[in-house]
């Protein structure tokens, strides 16, 4: 019986092992709203945030990721939720977390266009060669040229990265999947305001939308 569980064991591992191979000449490496007033702000709404981020090496991650994309020739899109200043692109809505006091009914002057607060983090700023996409809510292909640019390079797998893991990576990743992309979210390069939040997205949802990997799997796969 020892034997036969030792046997069933290697073979998950093996059979993971051989399914975060990916080709390389079609995929694409997604960094998810790592933006200043998001992942830098230590006081307000959003300071648990920062404050996963700083805990779970997030933004270290992401370089190290980052970098092994760029030696890998894996091309990479740098995703931004921008506001107007005017908030005329912003819809207020009734929800149960704003009505149990957990979410601000207003949050403030954050990630508006053209203001520092939404800019790209300085450890993880765009090279020449990356691609942008500004987008007005959740999801990174909702009203966005995203799915055109990714299926004019032929890609067909997507590497996810960023904040909030509940929230635009998952929105982002459950669109990729309905536009038929194969979906790696790397757990340890993604963070959110609430722990639980995390372990749930990465424990229970992204496994039926996809392959759940680290930093560590992902660059391994690549340098193959």
């Amino acid at each position: 019986m020892e034997k036969t569980a030792n046997s069933l064991s290697s073979s998950t591992a093996n059979r993971a092992k051989k399914e975060t191979d990916i080709d390389l000449g079609k995929t694409a490496l997604l960094v998810i709203d790592m933006q200043k007033d998001l992942v830098k702000t230590e006081s307000g709404y959003f300071a648990p945030l920062f404050h996963a981020v700083q805990s779970s090496k997030v933004i270290g991650n992401i370089a190290r990721v980052i970098k092994g994309a760029r030696e890998a020739r894996v091309p990479i899109w740098h995703i931004a939720t921008v506001h107007r200043k005017d908030s005329a692109d912003v819809v207020p809505t009734i929800t149960d977390f704003i009505l149990q006091g957990l979410v601000p009914k207003e949050m403030g002057e954050i990630m508006i266009e053209d203001t520092p607060g939404a800019d790209f983090i300085a450890e993880l700023k765009p090279a020449a060669e990356d691609y942008v996409v500004v987008k007005r809510r959740g999801s990174a292909f909702y009203n966005t040229d995203l799915d055109l640019l990714l299926r004019a390079r032929g890609i067909d797998t997507l590497i996810l990265t960023g904040v909030v893991t509940n929230g635009c990576v998952e929105n982002t990743a459950r669109d990729a999947r309905q536009r038929d992309y194969h979906v790696l979210v790397l757990s340890d390069c993604c963070a959110s305001i609430m722990p639980e939040a995390h372990d749930y997205a990465m424990n229970r949802v992204f496994p039926s939308l996809g392959r759940v990997r680290t930093s560590d799997e992902i660059l391994a796969a690549m340098k193959k």
